[in-house]
């Protein structure tokens, strides 16, 4: 039983680690397009012309997100989300391994602690963080929107 609870933490750690690594890379892509869109818009605009203070306000909003745009390219890395992919693919592939073993009754002791010490070892490597938003928008991608199978909420009852 203590090895069936145990399974269950494990899941539910790998699985909110695996989606907030992939919500973190779809918040970027997500923030790189609609920059670009945005500071398209705005250059448009300011050719078509309004006026010429509005015009120069606009082209400086558009030269902002321009230097967004390399700040986040030249700070975080060109892998920012191919960092929190592959993490979070490292994260669903040992979920599915837990999943298993949880609901195979031959799953022995020493293969959960075997799995925990991966998730141990796994959470100690250097990681890309998970921002804020991309942690709660994983947790109502789980909880509320059922994106994934919540063997290890179910099966407490």
């Amino acid at each position: 039983m203590k090895e069936k609870n145990l399974l269950r933490k494990l899941g539910q750690e790998t699985i909110y680690s695996a989606k907030g690594h992939f919500k973190s890379a779809d918040i970027r892509r997500i923030q790189t397009k609609w920059t670009i869109v945005l500071c398209m818009i705005l250059n448009v605009i300011g050719i078509i012309g309004i006026s010429e203070m509005v015009d120069k306000w606009l082209s400086a909003f558009g030269l902002l997100g321009t230097f967004f745009l390399f700040y986040w390219d030249a700070e975080e890395g060109k892998d920012y989300r191919a960092k929190h992919k592959a993490i979070g693919e490292r994260y669903l592939s040992l979920h599915k391994e837990i999943r298993e073993c949880y609901f195979l009754s031959e799953c022995k002791t020493e293969e959960v602690k075997r799995l925990n010490d991966r998730v141990v070892k796994l959470d100690q490597e250097a990681r890309p963080e998970i921002p804020h938003l991309a942690r709660k928008w994983a947790q109502r991608a789980i909880e509320k929107d059922d994106e994934t199978d919540n063997w290890f909420l179910k099966s407490k009852q």
